[in-house]
């Protein structure tokens, strides 16, 4: 089955996660060797693992625009870059050829994924939020060139 971790955070649906303090989240990150866990073992149990992480990609992204809060940027934070892990990982095996260099890739796919999770947490935790961040972007004015000299 699903670690834990990722139980607890679709058992979540139903509650008002903004209610949560940063303290009863920290229980509900998975951990990287639960991450891997779930690419680990049968094709079918990957499978099924990519399609709840998908359809709980779906969710966070709409409970980011519908109700942003912590507890949906740290999903935000572990979710879309373990979706796209498991797509670059699929790249990797289809054309990466050689046994030292598919494992090389694999590493560095590992390293970048762990740095992107742990970085969007801390930018959680310590700055304004992925959902806050991406709505500043939105939010950007357009300089006119006249004012820049």
């Amino acid at each position: 089955g699903l670690p834990t971790s990722l139980t607890m955070l679709m058992s979540l649906a139903g509650r008002p996660l903004c209610r949560l303090t940063r303290q009863a989240i920290k229980p509900i990150i998975p951990t990287l060797s639960q991450v891997s866990h779930l690419s680990s073992g049968s094709p079918v149990t990957h499978w099924k693992a990519e399609r709840y992480v998908s359809v709980l990609t779906f969710g966070a992204i709409i409970g980011a625009a519908a109700y942003p809060c912590l507890a949906v940027d740290h999903s935000l934070a572990i979710l879309i870059p373990l979706h796209t892990h498991w797509g670059i990982e699929q790249i990797l095996t289809d054309y990466v050829h050689g046994k030292a260099t598919s494992k090389i890739c694999q590493v560095l796919l590992y390293v970048c994924t762990g740095l992107t999770i742990i970085s969007l947490l801390y930018f959680n935790q310590h700055d304004i939020g992925i959902t806050q961040g991406i709505k500043d972007l939105w939010n950007i004015k357009q300089r006119d060139p006249a004012e820049l000299h």
